[in-house]
């Protein structure tokens, strides 16, 4: 189902180190995965951003759900897009959050 999505669907801890990524978006940002696999999503965060993503993780680990909402990131080539992303969080069989997934589409 990760495989054969339309959208980007990522996975990273709580230090932002990306854990997976999917074929999706590997052609919406243009990192394969191998690349991606290297990086901290502050790689995909424009200048600027940086303080709405910390406080979405700070929604997530206090259980929140959060809605799907619009904002920008960057490709491998440093352009900005516009996505809809939407974020959960995992949870531990303690309750604990221990990691991010997203969901991302590019929008108009």
């Amino acid at each position: 189902m990760v495989r054969d999505s339309l959208d980007a669907i990522i996975l990273q801890d709580l230090e932002g180190t990306i854990l997976a990524w999917n074929p999706a978006a590997a052609r919406m940002y243009g990192w394969s995965e191998s690349e991606a696999l290297k990086l901290n999503i502050q790689s995909l965060i424009p200048e600027g951003l940086a303080e709405e993503q910390r406080k979405q993780v700070q929604q997530l680990s206090k259980k929140k759900v959060l809605k799907p909402y619009q904002t920008q990131r960057l490709t491998k080539e440093g352009e900005r897009i516009a996505v809809w992303l939407t974020a959960t969080a995992l949870l531990n069989d303690k309750g604990a959050l221990y990691a991010i997934a997203t969901t991302e589409r590019q929008s108009d």
